[in-house]
């Protein structure tokens, strides 16, 4: 075979094959095949789509529409909005591949004066002016159904990345599933104002309703749910407060409506201050020896959950200040202010919360597997007797007895695992369902977190109430119905990681060569302070006409200091020269791997294949 022909065969299959591979792009790109094949190599998998956004998104019955809004110009020079747009931006495209035709993506931008900008604006959202000329920077997401209703994320903050799959499942969901949702609250206290006098004998005004469940009101159906109930066949949400007493009929209703899927929320307490006990003239003590605990011990222990209506929670590191009966500001160890290290911030129901405030919480325990905490103590608390806080005129005898015990006491927490009902006998010739696999189930323990004494001020503005809260009670009950009245998909979604990446070697370098600067900066100190002192002792020896004449011990000793100083200070430079010379070098060896070494590493396979082949043509003339 002449060298000619075979060079020709050559030619001929390279052409085949490119022909080949141009045929196979065109077909896979137009017919969509592998067009969900994709591989997530980040560490938190940012890229893929939980389980239940993708449910949200197969169950979507008409379009929904999506418009990000991004003012591209104006954020040139923030650098920080403009790496979480490509976030926001990747990420709706990877809903929009989910969404089956269903859900359209449009990215917008509205500059200035532009008709995009009057847009962005009617659909309510927030601009940010930046710039010296004060141009608007957009970057929120509207989104439309066929019924032209409108869901939006007035600005989509990078400090909520960890929630932003949950934001737009939840978005989408709404525009979904647009009917108001119905919460029932079944309580003997007066949470959503009965217009009734609590105590008609005594002419009393009409129990007013609390904040919280006025400003629910607004999004949903909020309705009042005797405490005999049997039934709950409208209630999307039943909330449970301070129950009492409540009939076996009412728990197994309770306790099926969950076993089908119902979703509830529980507030025990083992001390409710919020329960009024009107006196009794014939008896003084009564309205003191009153029982303010709660519990609803059948269905809890049943589901895996203990609470001791004995005990309350106190926590030395989280207690608050209170005034004394003699106007003196002293610490309440069992009223608690509870900051973000008391949350569990994998959950979405605590984000952005600041403050959430309690007073005389009791504790919840269960396994890992099935209580998942939401609020707890920090170690720096106890459990303790409640029954004595009735007669506690003196908090301060709290500080006496207290000794942590090194544990954190769940406050709040959200039920998870498969649970068995506590009737599997059925009730009253009815049968009953035995288990469920998903129980939506959030208990507190404690039911003065509702009344707004603990959170809000309402003052009269102008003939109208304005609410001033000081902690985020509300916004926690909030969270809570926003989350649970959603989907089952929409609850599983918890917040993951971002895509932020800290400079963790850098920063313990700076660490390590701050520390080693500050002890080298103590030492010129201390050294400094000795000296001046040592001078100041020569100055005393001396008698008052030689003040102003330095004798040569004095001399001597300025010499030492100055020669000292000048010794340590270059000290200090060489610290500070190792310390950018380390984090240099780091940064030169990065960048020798990131620029240099992938085209080195290729090089060498490039001269090596060469060289084998090189090797074989010989071996085959020599044949």
């Amino acid at each position: 075979m002449s060298l000619q022909n075979h060079k020709s065969k050559n030619k001929t299959k390279l052409l085949i094959l490119a022909v080949i591979f141009i045929l196979s792009s065109v077909i896979i790109n137009q017919s969509g095949l592998f067009s969900r094949l994709r591989v997530d190599l980040t560490e938190n998998d940012l890229f893929t789509l939980n389980q239940g956004t993708k449910n949200i998104l197969k169950t979507i019955d008409e379009q929904v529409h999506l418009r990000l809004f991004f003012s591209d110009q104006a954020t040139e020079n923030i650098p920080m909005i403009r790496t979480y747009y490509q976030r926001v931006a990747d990420f709706l495209e990877e809903l929009e591949r989910y969404g089956n035709g269903k859900l359209k993506v449009s990215i917008i931008d509205p500059v200035s004066f532009s008709e995009e900008e009057d847009q962005a604006s009617q659909y309510g959202l927030q601009a940010l002016p930046v710039g010296e000329g004060g141009e608007n920077v957009f970057f929120g997401i509207a989104a439309t159904n066929a019924l032209d209703q409108v869901e939006v994320l007035p600005f989509l903050q990078p400090s909520r990345e960890a929630f932003l799959e949950y934001d737009l499942a939840q978005l989408i969901h709404n525009l979904n599933h647009a009917e108001k949702k119905r919460i029932g609250v079944m309580s003997d206290l007066p949470m959503l104002g009965d217009g009734a006098p609590v105590n008609p004998m005594q002419q009393q005004a009409p129990a007013q309703g609390q904040i919280v469940f006025e400003q629910l009101k607004e999004t949903y159906d909020v309705q009042k749910v005797a405490t005999d109930a049997t039934r709950f066949d409208d209630i999307d949400l039943l909330m449970v407060v301070h129950p009492k007493n409540l009939s076996d009929a009412t728990l197994f209703a309770i306790d099926q409506f969950v076993m089908n899927g119902g979703r509830l929320m529980v507030f025990v307490d083992p001390m409710a201050q919020s329960e009024n006990v009107p006196a009794d003239p014939q008896n003084p003590l009564a309205q003191l020896q009153a029982d303010r605990s709660s519990n609803l011990a059948k269905l809890l222990s049943q589901w895996g959950i203990g609470f001791d209506p004995t005990k309350i929670v106190v926590d030395a590191k989280q207690s608050v200040q209170i005034q004394s009966p003699q106007g003196q500001p002293i610490r309440h160890l069992a009223i608690n202010s509870w900051d973000k290290e008391s949350y569990n911030h994998e959950d979405i129901v605590m984000s952005e919360l600041s403050v959430l405030n309690t007073a005389l919480a009791g504790s919840l325990t269960g396994d890992e597997e099935r209580l998942l905490p939401l609020l707890s103590s920090s170690k720096e608390s106890m459990l303790t007797d409640a029954q004595p806080m009735v007669m506690l005129y003196n908090p301060t005898s709290l500080l006496n007895d207290f000794e942590a015990d090194e544990s954190t006491h769940i406050i709040a927490g959200r039920l998870q695992g498969e649970i068995e009902t506590a009737f599997p006998e059925g009730f009253d010739g009815q049968t009953a369902v035995l288990t469920q696999a998903q129980p939506q189930v959030v208990v507190v323990a404690d039911v003065d977190l509702l009344f707004d004494r603990l959170w809000v001020r309402a003052q009269n503005f102008f003939g109208r109430q304005v609410f001033s809260n000081f902690a985020d009670n509300g916004a926690f009950i909030t969270n809570v119905m926003d989350n649970m009245t959603g989907s089952v998909d929409l609850i599983q979604i918890r917040a993951r990681g971002t895509s932020t990446r800290p400079f963790d070697k850098v920063q313990t370098i700076q660490r390590e060569s701050e520390q080693q600067y500050r002890e080298t900066e103590n030492q010129l100190l201390q050294r400094l302070r000795e000296t001046e002192q040592k001078l100041n002792e020569l100055q005393r020896s001396k008698g008052q006409e030689n003040q102003l004449i330095l004798s040569a011990e004095q001399q001597k000793e300025i010499k030492r200091f100055k020669q000292e100083k000048l010794t340590v200070r270059k000290n200090l430079r060489e610290v500070k020269r190792n310390l950018n010379k380390d984090i240099e070098a780091l940064g030169s060896r990065l960048k020798f791997v990131n620029i240099a070494l992938i085209p080195i590493l290729l090089t060498v396979v490039v001269v090596f294949m060469g060289w084998r082949r090189s090797k074989r043509k010989e071996r085959r003339y020599v044949k």
